[in-house]
């Protein structure tokens, strides 16, 4: 089997864990994403930001750094 993006065969590993894949492996983790919760109340998660997972990396160094949420890092940007 082929995969439908790039036409790369799907290795049968793969095809073995996954009867039902229609990717390979490169093209399926292209797709990943992350969610984080967005708090809108002092104690209350009523949203959630998806984002890509380069920018979940990004929000989690940031988060580790500065000892804030991600979501308070992600509602600062979208003001500016």
């Amino acid at each position: 089997m082929y995969c439908i993006k790039c036409g790369n065969l799907i290795p049968e590993a793969r095809l073995k864990a996954l009867p039902t894949a229609k990717t390979c492996v490169h093209c399926s983790r292209a797709q990943r994403v992350a969610g984080f919760p967005l708090i809108t109340g002092k104690t209350e998660y009523s949203a959630l930001q998806i984002v890509s997972q380069q920018e979940a990396v990004r929000l989690q160094k940031m988060q580790a750094r500065r000892g804030t949420g991600a979501s308070m890092s992600m509602t600062r940007e979208k003001r500016n």
